[in-house]
């Protein structure tokens, strides 16, 4: 009798185990987007560190037209041969406000040997939840880009991010 009690447990228990799993599967996808605007460091107390608040459009595969915020920190190289560094937080907003997607950015960017006006930009992705559809979301990617200085502290940037996302089960997912 005792065994039958406790195989019935074990039983429900696997039954609302599964119950609740497969409500709202986790589903998972590739994302890509891509995007371009014109970026003005600002300096601070550090002559190698800038803040780089950038606003602008962004088209994303899972979102459509977006605008586009970054709050960023750009550290200039202190010595030949060191890399220009990256790291910040940027959001992309749906076209009707509905959804946003938050990433957490870190990479470096590296001179054009044809001409040290233009840098090429690799930064590693970590996506953050966000807002609506997104609410849930985390995964990781990598965005490639390239950056031309118009003065010593502004320009013109394009990019292009690849990654993987996963709703963790978020309904409508």
């Amino acid at each position: 009798m005792k065994t039958f009690k406790h195989m019935s447990t074990a039983i429900l228990a696997l039954a609302l185990t599964a119950l609740v799993t497969t409500a709202a599967p986790a589903k998972a996808g590739v994302i890509k987007a891509h995007g371009g605007e014109v970026f003005a460091l600002t300096p601070t107390d550090d002559p190698n560190v800038f803040r780089d608040t950038v606003d602008g459009v962004a088209q994303v595969s899972l979102l459509g037209n977006c605008s586009f915020h970054a709050e960023q920190t750009v550290s200039l190289p202190s010595a030949p041969g060191e890399p220009i560094r990256v790291k910040g937080s940027w959001r992309f907003t749906t076209a009707d406000s509905a959804t946003t997607l938050d990433m957490e950015v870190e990479g470096t960017g590296a001179p054009d040997p044809a001409n040290p006006g233009f840098v090429n930009i690799n930064l590693t992705v970590r996506f953050a939840g966000g807002a609506g559809l997104m609410a849930h979301v985390c995964g990781s990617g990598e965005l490639e880009g390239a950056a031309m200085f118009t003065s010593p502290t502004a320009g013109m940037v394009t990019w292009t991010l690849k990654g993987n996302i996963s709703t963790h089960g978020q309904k409508g997912h």
